[in-house]
């Protein structure tokens, strides 16, 4: 996607930091703010520290068996949002490790939500895993309680199949597994 003044592009590792500081804004947005969940204030700097690291995404980027966009704002030269799409790794039964396809992350800054930026993604991320995982179900995981990713997923004919629980530190967080056939149609 490049329009006036975004510009769709994968990433590459000297977008490492810049996806960490987004990846760590957008996880607070959503969690702490938008779903006011409770999480201890060590349990989130344990997590980001760990999990949204600069060292993490550069693993993610180099990885050939993934693939990261982001969507940059040309005006500003910031990062807005971001996919990080690869193998599946759900708790399933169904999924075929190596074979299926998994949405593992989307986030768009909330300042530039409700813009066609998510959707942006997801198109790429369909074709992207229409290529890699011909004929396989993509996957995802997103939270229970968080209504508004359901609902755009279920808009690219996502289903919950399942679901399963995730702790950020010894706080539990409920997680919904979605699928969606990935026909070469």
């Amino acid at each position: 996607m490049t329009t006036n003044r975004f510009v769709l592009r994968r990433a590459t590792n000297v977008d490492s930091d810049a996806l960490s500081q987004l990846s760590q804004q957008t996880w607070r947005e959503t969690h702490l703010e938008d779903l006011a969940m409770s999480i201890p204030k060590h349990d989130v700097e344990f997590y980001l520290r760990t999990q949204k690291s600069p060292e993490w995404y550069a693993s993610k980027i180099a990885d050939p068996f993934e693939a990261t966009w982001l969507i940059e704002d040309k005006i500003s030269n910031e990062i807005v949002a971001y996919l990080i799409v690869g193998r599946c790794e759900v708790p399933h039964p169904d999924f075929c490790l190596n074979k299926d396809g998994q949405i593992e992350f989307l986030y768009v800054r909330r300042d530039r939500q409700s813009q066609g930026i998510g959707k942006q993604l997801m198109n790429v991320a369909l074709s992207w895993m229409k290529e890699q995982f011909p004929e396989r179900p993509i996957w995802l995981t997103t939270l229970a309680c968080n209504f508004k990713s359901q609902k755009l997923y279920m808009s690219y004919g996502f289903t919950i199949v399942g679901d399963f629980y995730s702790n950020v530190g010894d706080t539990q967080r409920h997680l919904i597994i979605m699928r969606r056939e990935n026909s070469s149609s």
